[in-house]
């Protein structure tokens, strides 16, 4: 059964909902991918391309581990059920249980705004922006209609 919040609710809730537990293995995530460049990371002496390919590599250990436990309930109207890695491009499909036919443009943008401060304002993720890297969000509605979607490669 369906939770009735209103959709400038709804979308105030997922933008400003705790992230999600996962269980995920980081060394596993992370070893294989920068073993091969040795104290060149340590050091930082890495080119932008070779910091792209271990952000790439991380994204796609850390996706499988973490695709393989979704759906997980973030909110009451939010549900991950999907991440995964484009290069050095994170996912994430969010469906909000909400009809895209209620949503305002202003709930939308109070979205994006709060979603890209919370990655830049996150010390890992904004590091990782700084790196090359970037967060696409994708957000449905209970039908699966589009609501919004947006890139974060700069803070």
């Amino acid at each position: 059964m369906a939770i009735l919040i209103g959709p400038a609710l709804a979308l105030l809730l997922q933008a400003n909902s705790p992230q999600v537990d996962f269980d995920t293995d980081v060394e596993a995530a992370t070893s294989d991918c920068v073993a091969p460049y040795g104290e060149a990371v340590e050091s930082n002496t890495l080119s932008d391309a070779q910091w792209k390919e271990i952000i790439a590599c991380v994204f796609a250990n850390t996706a499988a581990q973490m695709d393989a436990q979704l759906p997980k309930k973030v909110d009451p109207i939010t549900t991950l059920v999907s991440v995964s890695s484009n290069g050095p491009t994170y996912n994430y499909t969010y469906v909000l249980d909400v009809s895209m036919a209620d949503v305002r443009q202003d709930n939308i943008d109070s979205l994006e705004a709060a979603t890209r401060q919370n990655a830049c304002n996150d010390p890992a993720m904004s590091q990782t922006i700084a790196l090359g890297g970037a967060y696409f969000y994708r957000w449905v509605d209970r039908t699966g209609t589009r609501i919004t979607s947006m890139r974060i490669d700069a803070c």
